[in-house]
């Protein structure tokens, strides 16, 4: 089956893989739509490298930037010249077709052009996970087919036109042509027009004999580049891109000696207050939440941080509101609410920032990214310090390397919005050795340190989430 797509130059596939959207949204897109798809990232400086995600069947790369917001960056839709055994992609532009196949079986609209469900619950998939289903039946085969890309001349004289002359690789034996807000990288097969531009070093007669080589096939279009910018040169200088996400939550800017949470949006600023802010305050500021549930449990008492006083009652009552678009969850305290009383009035007892973003926590991508920043000033023998969500826990202030941390093992527990449920493991059948990776993947520790609790993946220093009490 050959599914079809526009292709929006500077602004990217359809209505739905747009340049500037949150990662959050993106995989949300695809996971509802069953694609199958592949995380790549860097194990050692993931804040300084991009994160890639490859829509296996499609043949569509997404990079998304990780400093300081997790935004896609660049589409590149690669291998469109070659045989392909999975669900083919037919790039419209304009209304012309800019690939063709042989044989070519029914066409289908592509999901890209659907509106991007941000509600959406459902996990995603790492490298080494099961994949998931196709769009279509599971049952379903492919037909390989032999998938065309445009031609030099094609692109050039027909389709967007003349520009100016492209940039040559001789070692790869590649050209890309670029206009604003894409590029094509095209494949010179034949030798002797490789020999006849190996002469040339003026960037107009090179373009010139590829304009008139007698066969247009051997100058064929292998990968197509979506970005923001005049052309590849000036995307690849430009290193700061505006984003256009409809998150209109900018960052959370904490102040710890108050029990202060400043919520910074792109055109407004709000305050909650660590138990004095009300349930339906933080409603009027953040909406209503993408999931809630109330929580009996007797663990929670030992972050009671705003009383002195001892408690009456053996069971903690909370409730829990889920922003997974924003990356927030609310705890709030109903032990003092009675039964007539407005539940609205219930005061935050909790905060738990996510960083939702990061592939080696095993809650990736359940939440967004939300950017903070904390602060505490100086008091009495406790140092003052300043941290932020871009920080690796080897770049902290020194009082957070002077704690004892708690491990946690996600693989052998399962936290449901941050209490900890231990659940028993199935033996092996069949004992087999174990990856070191595998057995350690998703390890994380906490530390907690007058109102705050961090915690710190094991594998990459990178700060997961934070609980402000």
């Amino acid at each position: 089956m050959i599914h079809e797509t526009t292709i929006n130059p500077g602004q990217g596939l359809g209505n739905s893989i747009k340049l500037g959207s949150p990662m959050f949204d993106i995989i949300k897109h695809l996971d509802k739509h069953k694609y199958r798809f592949r995380i790549t990232f860097s194990e050692d400086k993931f804040y300084e490298t991009p994160t890639l995600v490859t829509v296996v069947e499609l043949g569509i790369r997404l990079t998304f930037n990780n400093h300081p917001d997790q935004y896609l960056d660049l589409i590149e839709v690669l291998n469109l010249d070659e045989s392909a055994d999975k669900k083919l992609l037919r790039l419209v532009y304009n209304g012309q077709s800019l690939n063709e196949f042989e044989n070519e079986p029914e066409v289908t609209s592509l999901p890209l052009e659907s509106t991007i469900s941000k509600n959406s619950s459902s996990s995603t998939i790492m490298d080494s996970s099961p994949a998931l289903s196709s769009t279509s039946s599971t049952n379903s085969t492919y037909q390989t087919l032999s998938s065309t890309g445009p031609t030099f001349k094609t692109i050039y004289n027909k389709i967007f036109g003349p520009t100016y002359p492209g940039k040559l690789n001789r070692v790869n034996k590649t050209y890309i042509l670029s206009y604003p807000g894409i590029s094509f990288k095209f494949t010179i097969t034949d030798n002797s027009l490789l020999s006849l531009l190996d002469q040339e070093d003026d960037v107009h007669q090179i373009l010139s004999k590829l304009l008139n080589w007698d066969n247009p096939h051997d100058v064929t279009c292998d990968s197509i580049a979506l970005y923001k910018g005049n052309s590849w040169e000036d995307y690849k200088n430009n290193k700061r891109r505006p984003s256009t996400s409809s998150n209109e939550l900018n960052k959370l800017a904490v102040n710890l000696n108050e029990g202060l949470v400043r919520i910074i949006k792109h055109d407004s600023e709000e305050v909650i207050k660590i138990g004095e802010s009300t349930q339906q305050e933080v409603v009027n500021i953040l909406g209503p939440p993408d999931e809630y549930f109330n929580k009996f449990d007797s663990r929670l008492l030992i972050h009671n941080h705003l009383t002195d006083e001892k408690e009456s009652q053996d069971i903690s009552h909370c409730k829990f509101h889920n922003y997974y678009k924003y990356g927030i969850d609310i705890l709030y305290d109903l032990n003092n609410t009675k039964g007539n009383q407005n539940k609205m009035n219930t005061t935050v007892k909790k905060i738990i920032i996510h960083n939702g973003g990061i592939p080696e926590d095993l809650n990736f991508m359940k939440w967004n990214r939300c950017n903070w920043e904390i602060e505490r000033e100086k008091e009495d023998d406790m140092p003052g310090f300043e941290i932020n969500s871009t920080m690796y826990f080897d770049q902290l202030p020194d009082v957070f390397h002077q704690l004892n941390p708690v491990l946690l093992n996600r693989n052998e527990s399962e936290f449901i919005d941050n209490d900890l449920d231990i659940i028993e493991m199935p033996d092996s059948v069949e004992p087999e050795e174990e990856n070191p990776k595998v057995k350690t993947w998703g390890q994380s520790k906490l530390y907690g340190l007058n109102r705050c609790i961090l915690e710190v993946i094991n594998s990459n220093g990178c700060i997961s989430t934070v609980t402000i009490y």
